[in-house]
């Protein structure tokens, strides 16, 4: 394989595209060419760096003002302490409070605070809470098909659905001692506690998109048997039976 070659399957490995080649082709590659295999530690490197990298710029308004030979309006302590945040950073400022609320909803009920649920008939709240059921179960359950098709998504997945595992167990456990749950409920439930097993199965098995292989020792150069005849030296005069450079 030519380097050229294996070095565009990198790149499309790091951008989580689908390699040109075998990937064990350009793997073989990598531990017999050292080169390629710095040029990939480094094109992994410099990909990290720029997707992490802030877009952070400096302010510049005081020596605009100053140039312009202006006196700059005073801005109020709170619009000054809040500057620093961009969109991004307003952006996951808000979704950290709204899980904050979200907990916080579900440790009021779980303290039994009363948010509408005594309000109404009882067979009315308990369609309610069956249609929230549903729709909560046919969300995960697209998440597992989600992770099936994108394992890198189980990261995401992981967290919510062990903390769901996890007190959906002690509800169950406390339910089952009371006696208000019967056993066909609490085996449909199995289905949770599998899917979570075969995502961190998947979790930990995925493979890396940007991660270059290690070297741990340079190959021994193969002996090549040469047929009568034959010589080392450059192919020079040969006609290839395929235009593909990485046969």
């Amino acid at each position: 394989m030519e380097c050229k070659v294996c070095r565009t399957a990198l790149s499309a490995r790091i951008d989580g595209e689908r390699e040109t080649v075998p990937a064990a082709r350009v793997d073989e590659h990598l531990e017999q060419c050292a080169q390629c295999c710095s040029w990939y530690v480094a094109a992994v490197e410099t990909t990290r760096l720029l997707r992490t990298a802030s877009s952070y710029a400096p302010d510049l308004t005081d020596a605009i003002f100053a140039a312009a030979d202006l006196e700059r309006p005073r801005e109020s302590m709170w619009h000054t302490s809040l500057s620093w945040l961009g969109r991004a950073e307003w952006t996951r400022l808000l979704l950290g409070l709204l899980g904050v609320a979200q907990c916080a909803l579900a440790i009021g009920q779980f303290a039994g605070f009363d948010f509408g649920m005594t309000q109404h008939h009882g067979a009315e709240m308990t369609r309610h809470l069956m249609n929230e059921s549903t729709a909560w179960s046919l969300a995960i359950g697209m998440g597992f098909g989600y992770c099936a098709l994108r394992p890198r998504a189980t990261s995401g997945v992981l967290p919510v659905l062990g903390v769901l595992v996890t007190t959906l167990t002690a509800f169950v456990i406390g339910d089952l001692y009371s006696g208000v749950v019967p056993i066909s409920r609490v085996l449909s439930h199995g289905i949770l506690v599998a899917a979570l097993v075969l995502v961190v199965v998947v979790h930990r098995t995925r493979r890396p998109e940007t991660s270059p292989p290690t070297r741990t020792s340079n190959p021994a150069p193969t002996e090549l048997v040469l047929p009568p005849g034959a010589r080392f030296g450059r192919r020079t005069g040969q006609l290839r039976l395929t235009r593909n450079p990485a046969a």
